[in-house]
């Protein structure tokens, strides 16, 4: 049985050479409707995925403008113990840029990951 394709595009993320290559492939604006409208468990590993992303400091602005976090702060408030964990590494990642601080804390990220 194969597994579902977002646990193959989350592990495509976990590789620095290949995160270009997804990004470049239109991987962002997938992972972001997949935090959208997904399961559970794909939210998960969009999340997860997006977190792999953002270890790239070249990356933070665009995952933030593509959508990502108030995606991320909610299932970090309603996820699954999984998609809660994942949502929190992507927000810490994000955190590594000054400018998506703010953003951080506008979204309502604080109360959540000091719960």
């Amino acid at each position: 049985m194969r597994p579902p394709a977002h646990f193959s595009l989350a592990r495509a993320c976990y590789r620095c050479s290949w995160r270009c290559c997804a990004l470049g492939a239109g991987a962002l604006p997938l992972l972001v409707a997949l935090l959208r409208t997904g399961t559970e468990e794909g939210k998960a590993s969009a999340a997860d995925a997006i977190g792999m992303l953002a270890n790239d400091p070249s990356t933070l602005t665009l995952i933030v403008e593509a959508g990502a976090l108030p995606l991320l702060v909610a299932l970090l408030r309603i996820g699954t113990g999984d998609g809660k964990t994942n949502a929190a590494d992507a927000i810490s990642w994000l955190a590594n840029d000054e400018s998506a601080c703010a953003l951080i804390v506008e979204a309502g990220a604080l109360p959540p990951l000091i719960a």
